[in-house]
């Protein structure tokens, strides 16, 4: 093997554990990018939540909820309009629908085309928060699963 041989293959071992390194980073990051297959999933499960059933209501219910969600607050009374047609709300027939954010409450006429919105940028179009509920804090403190219990205190004996 000739000195010119050997720099080539060490060069392409060099090239190779670069690639492995990277590989493995990315393997344990969990992907190259966040809206990776799974991310994408818990997402369109977020959209379709929002969408459902139980967050379509009449103005009347979903005011009412509003009301109650914000009993013992001291907040200023907004003006109830749709974010999306700047009506008011209940200014056409009676029972109109309206779609509610489940994660903040925010409500907008189901016949605005909200759904699509929801559908396209899956955000609040007036908080940017996100469809679904908000994460649940983590309890402080607890210990790690492979991390054993610390073995109780034993009082000085004298």
């Amino acid at each position: 093997m000739g000195p010119e041989l050997v720099l080539h293959l060490e060069i392409a071992a060099v090239v190779l554990m670069a690639v492995i390194i990277v590989a493995v980073a990315v393997m344990a990051s969990g992907g190259a990018c966040d809206d990776a297959a799974g991310s994408a999933a818990v997402h369109d499960a977020d959209v379709e939540r929002a969408l459902g059933e139980a967050t379509l209501m009449t103005y009347e219910q979903a005011a009412a909820r509003k009301k109650e969600k914000e009993k013992g607050k001291q907040q200023e009374e907004e003006e109830e309009r749709c974010a999306i047609c700047l009506l008011e709300y209940a200014e056409g027939e009676a029972g109109e629908l309206v779609r509610v954010v489940p994660a903040c409450g925010h409500f907008y006429h189901e016949s605005c085309g909200i759904d699509k919105w929801f559908r396209k940028s899956r955000t609040c179009p007036l908080c940017r928060g996100g469809l679904g509920p908000p994460p649940p804090t983590p309890l402080p403190g607890l210990p790690r699963p492979e991390c054993p219990p610390m073995p109780p205190r034993m009082p000085p004996s004298h």
